[in-house]
């Protein structure tokens, strides 16, 4: 079985074109500089920088990173901590860089074959793939994904998220719900002590 452009882009519809990024390989992005880019995403950009870490992001990049950490690219276990590669891929998405998806996930799944912690990653994607080559897997082992494929609540409280209903916030969005309900309310009031004097 060979996994080549047209099974690529008949099964995920993806084709082998745009930047291929990973870690070391920032040559086809010349303006990427991973300190200062690290610095841009900070919600305190005058914060001294000791680790590339989730925690310290405005809330648009620490969603871009769990999205990156966990799903496009999954670490082994530490999702709070961005490699370089991490942060070129946040870039350029960010910048709207087309990336060569198929060259990441490529090289994704041959680490993951390399390091021992590495679990494989893509589970659907292989299955997509057996499941497109016709390979027959009855006498496989199966192995069930378990909750390391699942974001608890315990991990949006520890990026700063805030159950609200039935959905997640951010502590600013609330601040700005509550100053904007404020606001509205002072309005109204005028109005109506207009409306009295007129």
């Amino acid at each position: 079985m060979e996994i080549n452009k047209r099974a690529w882009k008949d099964v995920v519809g993806l084709k082998p074109r745009g930047v291929q990024v990973r870690k070391g390989e920032t040559g086809a992005i010349p303006e990427f500089n991973k300190m200062q880019y690290y610095g841009q995403c900070l919600r305190n950009p005058n914060a001294e920088i000791k680790h590339f870490h989730v925690g310290g992001l405005k809330v648009d990049q620490r969603l871009l990173g769990m999205i990156v950490t966990k799903i496009l690219v999954p670490c082994g276990s530490n999702h709070s901590t961005l490699h370089e590669g991490d942060l070129i891929l946040m870039y350029c998405i960010q910048h709207n860089i087309q990336v060569d998806w198929i060259y990441v996930f490529r090289d994704h799944m041959l680490k993951a074959k390399r390091l021992t912690n590495f679990r494989l990653p893509y589970v659907v994607l292989v299955s997509k793939f057996i499941e497109y080559f016709g390979i027959d897997v009855e006498d496989e082992l199966e192995e069930s994904t378990g909750l390391l494929n699942h974001t608890s609540n315990q991990n949006l409280h520890k990026m700063g998220f805030i159950k609200v209903g039935n959905g997640w916030t951010t502590a600013e969005v609330l601040l700005v719900v509550h100053m904007t309900m404020k606001l509205v309310q002072v309005v109204q009031i005028k109005r109506k002590n207009q409306d009295l004097w007129t």
